[in-house]
Parts: C-alpha cells; sequence; structure tokens
C-alpha cells in the first residue's frame, strides 16, 4: 500500500468538495503537489484512462506545477512517455 495509489474519477457517480462532476483532472488536481513530487522520481509510472478531452485539463495542472521547479511540462511529459512512466489511453 505504501507503493501503490489507486484512484478513481467517475463522472458520473461522483462529486468534488464544490459539488460539481468529478473527472479525471479535479481528482489530480486533488493531490497534484505530492504527483509532481513522485513524477520527479524514476519509479513512479501513472496510467490513466478517460475522454480525450481529460488530457488537456491534466496538462493544465501539470504546466503550472513544472513551471515552479523551471521545467517544460510538455517536454518532460515527452521524457516521462519514453520511459514508459507516463501511460494515458484516451478516446
Amino acid at each position: 500500500p505504501e507503493n501503490f495509489r489507486l484512484d478513481f474519477a467517475v463522472s458520473r457517480e461522483q462529486v468534488n468538495d464544490k459539488g460539481e462532476k468529478m473527472y479525471i483532472q479535479t481528482r489530480m488536481a486533488q493531490y497534484a503537489e505530492e504527483l509532481w513530487e513522485l513524477l520527479k522520481k524514476d519509479n513512479t509510472f501513472v496510467y490513466m484512462c478517460g475522454l480525450k478531452g481529460m488530457e488537456k485539463g491534466i496538462d493544465d495542472i501539470m504546466v503550472s506545477l513544472a513551471a515552479k521547479d523551471g521545467i517544460d511540462w510538455i517536454e518532460y511529459k515527452r521524457t516521462l512517455k519514453k520511459a514508459e512512466q507516463w501511460n494515458v489511453e484516451v478516446w
């Protein structure tokens, strides 16, 4: 359990603290800084699936966090994908 985290965002069944639909980017925003710190480690792997539109929301969150460390998120994401640490399946 200390090495694995599974989370869900089911927009038709869950709501956030504001009573809005729970999307993956909404869920990620709840612990975005923690996720960013994990993504800087070589042993972190992220797997997500959902509608194609979710990617922009995720990128919006990660761009600002990466920028705090002087990192270009889009380029860093490419590096993570190449290392098979960032896996997103969208349709």
